[in-house]
């Protein structure tokens, strides 16, 4: 994805990108993996500006892990469209951290609205610890109110349908050691049937649980039962990775 500039407004930090040929689907449309990476890495960007890089976090003994997302999609980006992501992070919500999005093109046409839930780990514990423990920064205390559906929890369907099974590959890694959070989203979409892959998402939600590995085996079952709300989980022997919505 072609980046433009990026800046800091106070808390809150802008980027603006374009969408390549190649990153949209059929109907060019930005896919799901790569509207889950644009937002995630810009909130891995805003850190990293404000000197909380990588290593930093890693010398610290601190990680920061994407926890649940929820994207209200008002207007699909499309192939070749620049747009600017506006992300700020939000008081913390119980042990998880909470940042806010907000997609529009260069017209001020709004594109997407997002929210989504981060936990620190303690790499040398192995735990999460409490957002005031992680003391690389000051926290928000400010809160602001989302158009979407909450990060909540999204409760696991009873007899869902095995639609897919995929092995975990080393392209699926990222730097953590676990599989992306984004490449969920094109999972997500390959075991949807051709007549919702075509339509335009209203809204998409995930929950991510255990992570997965290379090598893993990740099956993805799936409830089509109600046409307007699709769901879709990924588990390995090890537990359930994740848990999704799609709204239509």
């Amino acid at each position: 994805m072609l980046h433009f500039k990026q800046w800091h407004e106070d808390t809150i930090f802008y980027r603006e990108m374009q969408p390549y040929f190649g990153q949209c689907d059929r109907f060019q449309r930005l896919n799901l993996s790569e509207l889950l990476l644009a937002t995630s890495d810009s909130a891995v960007e805003d850190y990293h500006q404000r000197g909380m890089t990588y290593n930093v976090l890693k010398d610290n003994n601190f990680a920061i892990l994407v926890s649940r997302v929820s994207l209200r999609i008002h207007n699909h980006p499309k192939t070749n469209q620049p747009f600017r992501i506006k992300t700020w992070e939000e008081a913390p919500a119980g042990l998880q951290l909470t940042r806010r999005y907000e997609i529009f093109d260069m017209t001020d046409k709004h594109l997407v609205s997002g929210s989504s839930t981060w936990v620190v780990i303690n790499l040398e514990k192995r735990r999460i610890i409490r957002p005031t423990d992680f003391t690389l920064r000051e926290a928000p205390t400010f809160t602001t109110e989302f158009c979407g559906l909450p990060c909540g929890k999204i409760i696991a369907k009873e007899n869902m349908t095995v639609v897919d099974e995929r092995t975990i590959h080393f392209s699926d890694i990222d730097a953590n050691g676990h599989m992306s959070n984004a490449r969920y989203g094109a999972y997500i979409m390959d075991c949807l049937p051709p007549e919702f892959q075509q339509k335009d998402i209203k809204d998409f939600r995930i929950n991510y649980a255990h992570e997965a590995k290379e090598g893993d085996k990740l099956q993805l079952l799936a409830d089509f039962s109600n046409p307007a709300i699709l769901h879709i989980s990924g588990v390995t022997p090890e537990g359930t990775c994740f848990e999704s919505e799609l709204y239509y």
